[in-house]
């Protein structure tokens, strides 16, 4: 007989869920591989049968075979932040609910004027076009070594070593730093995978009575030419297949981890010092 208490059946759960969603990376978010003829063409099979069942639920919950069609994507899923909801769709059944894909010219005393010329009264408009990513990373002047501003080393696309440190910054260390981004699964484990990479680190400095550890520059500039490797072929990558907050004006995705979260976990598991200027 055997039993299974009320949290190893959370656990279970939790576990079961976390494989789900990597599923979804490999499924959805990379492209199918045409250089591995039959895998390639497998993965295209998967990814157009779950395309396809998306655009059958929006046909089935949305009423008007027109506005169906507005609301469907002519991207792959993952090109934009993928955002589940039970009442989203359903919302554009109801008489008081409209859709308007124009865009907008104005606004005006009492309300907003559309491209084609309409006038449209409001009583309240929200104002809810994004996130300023830019601003969020750089919330706050730090400054480095030699007196380097970060922000300034960031520019328009910011980087940083497992989205934890950086080569301008001795003794520094950061949770969702730039690179940290998922669209698949949860970054709240990206984040536990983070302080298991700081906790080694500082162990490590106070087991070794090291003063300071900082990144290289051949380390960061190693690991930034493999997160563009690893950026390739994916629905994310860049404005190929559409535009949206992931990037910058020049179309790079600088806020994405670009594999799965078992890559990360990996790369996070033990604070690897071969990588870091250590002064004792």
């Amino acid at each position: 007989r055997v039993a299974i208490t009320a949290g190893g059946f959370q656990r279970m759960y939790r576990w079961f869920l976390f494989w789900m969603y990597e599923m979804r990376f490999f499924i959805m978010f990379m492209l199918a591989n045409k250089r591995v003829p039959l895998m390639g063409r497998l993965h295209g099979a998967i990814q157009n049968a779950v395309h396809n069942q998306m655009r059958k639920h929006i046909r089935k919950t949305v009423k008007d075979p027109e506005l169906a069609k507005k609301l469907t994507p002519t991207y792959p899923m993952g090109c934009k932040r993928i955002t589940p909801s039970d009442s989203y769709l359903q919302a554009y059944n109801r008489d008081n609910v409209e859709l308007e894909t124009d865009g907008i010219e104005s606004f005006t005393k009492t309300g907003i004027k559309t491209k084609n010329g309409t006038e449209r009264q409001h009583d309240i408009i929200v104002y809810a076009t994004g996130f300023d990513l830019i601003g969020s990373v750089n919330a706050f002047e730090i400054r480095g070594k030699d007196g380097k501003i970060l922000s300034e080393v960031h520019g328009d696309a910011p980087t940083a070593y497992l989205a934890c440190t950086h080569d301008v910054c001795p003794n520094f260390f950061m949770i969702g730093g730039p690179g940290v981004v998922l669209g698949h699964n949860t970054v709240i484990y990206m984040g536990e995978c983070q302080m298991t990479y700081i906790r080694s680190g500082l162990e490590y400095m106070l087991l070794n009575k090291i003063k300071s550890v900082k990144l290289k520059e051949s380390s960061h500039q190693s690991y930034q030419e493999w997160v563009k490797y690893t950026m390739q072929n994916k629905v994310f990558e860049g404005d190929r297949y559409c535009q949206g907050w992931y990037r910058n004006k020049r179309g790079i995705n600088w806020t994405f981890w670009p594999s799965n979260l078992i890559c990360f976990w990996w790369n996070t598991l033990r604070f690897d010092s071969e990588n870091y200027d250590i002064v004792r």
